[in-house]
């Protein structure tokens, strides 16, 4: 079992633009023909990666997911895309929308499609 320093605990906004993040770029490369959908992040690489607890990194998955931001594509292993179309629809009251869809976020995600 790995050791997780319990002591650090991210913040929710570190944890969900991180999440994001990985998945944003997965999908950008697998959108450009540099990656497989075999190549997206499950929750358990996500975990991995960047140093979470896996129940956690679920729990946050499942909010990106039901606010739509993140769709699973497959479903053994459940690999996550990001859903650009899901920014223009996000509820400005929602704190998602304050961290990907303000351009004075640094977090900001630009979509152009």
């Amino acid at each position: 079992m790995p050791y997780y320093n319990l002591s650090i605990i991210p913040s929710e906004t570190e944890l969900f633009t991180s999440l994001a993040g990985e998945i944003l770029a997965a999908t950008e490369r697998m959108n450009a023909g540099d990656a497989l959908e075999d190549d997206l992040p499950t929750a358990a690489d996500l975990a991995r990666k960047l140093g979470y607890r896996l129940e956690t990194v679920k729990k946050k998955l499942r909010v990106l997911k039901e606010e739509g931001l993140i769709q699973p594509v497959s479903m053994t292993p459940k690999r996550y895309r990001f859903n650009f179309w899901a920014l223009k629809s996000l509820d400005e009251a929602h704190v998602l929308h304050s961290l990907f869809c303000e351009p004075d976020s640094p977090h900001y995600i630009e979509f152009h499609h």
